[in-house]
């Protein structure tokens, strides 16, 4: 049979069609598998910031042989919190920090990177490292030696540092992409355990609870209802009193159980809320505060987080305490020398008070409280004073006596001037000529 080929010639164009089409939809697929493994990685990335705050630089890489890379998202996830601490009582090398989380980021990269289809490294603010890894479940074996041996790795880098510690908190597998939120809280509070469990190890968290706001018991509750009681206390810098509203407040975080992490938050509060209170009262911003928040992060036990808060309140209220002395000190020094210089002027304690920026009533309470005395008594006593001089050096009469160290009436200087030296101006002049 012969054969057409006008109609071969569209039996032909047909199957091209049809697998140039088919050629069109695989490469479209690979092409939407490759787009949602880039979308789910960036989705890591963003988790990992909105969780931790966003204020550290994040690393990742996909599995570097191509071939697995399109399964990102599948699989098993899990997160690591690499916390170092740094004694707190030594200068801070904010350079030589920089330096440490770098090395260690380049660590768990050469660790992980090959065991995973996806990895995120994300050096936080406290010296944080947090790592959230995508891997398939055939390799969990090797994902949990590996995170042994990175950790290892890292424990004898950190040992030829002076003053530092590590410590890794690893939260369990699991293959719901909808809860790494979860597991990134659960591997921060795991590391965050250290202050129960000492440092330099790996503590593993087991339980997953099923509300991530069993996570963060309020510990604000702690200090909403000690926050009366400390107001009081800074407002008459009462120092010690500090002391003992934070041992109570974390006598009563023991109380009610309060997790590693609850401890951390019930630190952060009670500076937190002492700044406010500061604030308020004295118009004071505490430049310290930050360094403060920064430093309870490295407090490795209950005791050491405890001490640390309350030695950096107790000293803040007696500077503050001291600030405020001095601030109203001056003014009061200002005023003496002023009556020393014109005690043979009018002088009354409102216009001083004015002069010192204070009304009558409270100058009068700080000016006793700084002299001893009160301003009336301390002014005649100066009066009285100079008068003597006159008495013994001069030939100047009563009167006149009278005149230049304020008193019109000579009389009543004569009055007051008995009183306070026991003997009349007169008496007191023969005693020297």
């Amino acid at each position: 049979m012969a054969i057409d080929e006008e109609e071969l010639s569209k039996i032909l164009e047909k199957v091209c069609a049809e697998e140039k089409q088919k050629q069109n939809l695989e490469h479209k697929m690979v092409m939407l598998e490759k787009d949602l493994s880039q979308s789910r990685h960036m989705l890591h990335r963003e988790l990992v910031e909105r969780a931790f705050g966003g204020d550290g630089g994040v690393e990742s890489s996909s599995r570097g042989d191509g071939g697995d890379a399109g399964h990102g998202g599948d699989g098993y996830f899990q997160a690591a919190a690499v916390k170092v601490d740094r004694n707190i009582r030594r200068e801070r090398n904010e350079e030589q920090e920089g330096l440490i989380m770098q090395k260690l980021s380049e660590r768990a990269s050469e660790s992980l990177r090959e065991l995973t289809t996806d990895l995120v490294v994300s050096a936080k603010s406290g010296m944080l490292l947090m790592i959230l890894l995508n891997y398939r479940e055939e390799d969990c074996g090797n994902i949990e030696r590996a995170l042994k041996s990175m950790f290892y790795r890292m424990r004898d880098y950190i040992g030829g540092f002076e003053g530092f510690e590590i410590t890794i908190g690893l939260s369990p597998g699991i293959t719901e992409f909808s809860k790494i939120n979860l597991i990134l809280e659960m591997s921060k509070n795991a590391a965050a355990r250290r202050i129960f469990e000492g440092c330099g190890g790996c503590i593993e968290e087991y339980e997953k609870p099923s509300d991530p706001e069993l996570l963060s018991e309020n510990s604000g509750d702690i200090v909403a209802d000690y926050a009366e009681k400390l107001r009081g206390s800074v407002s008459i810098f009462q120092a010690e009193e500090i002391s003992n509203i934070v041992r109570e407040c974390f006598e009563e975080a023991g109380r009610r159980g309060l997790s590693a992490g609850g401890y951390y938050r019930l630190a952060g509060e009670l500076i937190e809320t002492y700044v406010g209170i500061v604030a308020e009262l004295f118009q004071v911003e505490t430049e310290e505060a930050e360094r403060w928040m920064e430093e309870t992060a490295h407090c490795t036990s209950v005791n050491a987080l405890r001490k640390h808060v309350k030695d950096v309140l107790k000293e803040n209220l007696e500077a503050l305490k001291k600030r405020q002395r001095d601030s109203e000190r001056r003014p009061i020094l200002s005023a003496i020398q002023y009556v020393q210089e014109n005690f043979g002027k009018k002088i009354l304690l409102e216009d001083i008070a004015e002069m010192s920026g204070f009304n009558a009533t409270y100058f009068s309470e700080i000016f006793k409280k700084e002299t001893g005395k009160n301003f009336t008594a301390f002014l005649l006593e100066v009066r009285i004073e100079a008068s003597k001089a006159m008495l013994r050096d001069t030939t100047k009469t009563i009167y006149e006596i009278a005149s230049e160290v304020g008193y019109k009436d000579p009389k009543f200087f004569s009055q007051q001037f008995t009183k306070i030296v026991g003997i009349k101006p007169k008496e007191y002049r023969r005693l020297y000529y």
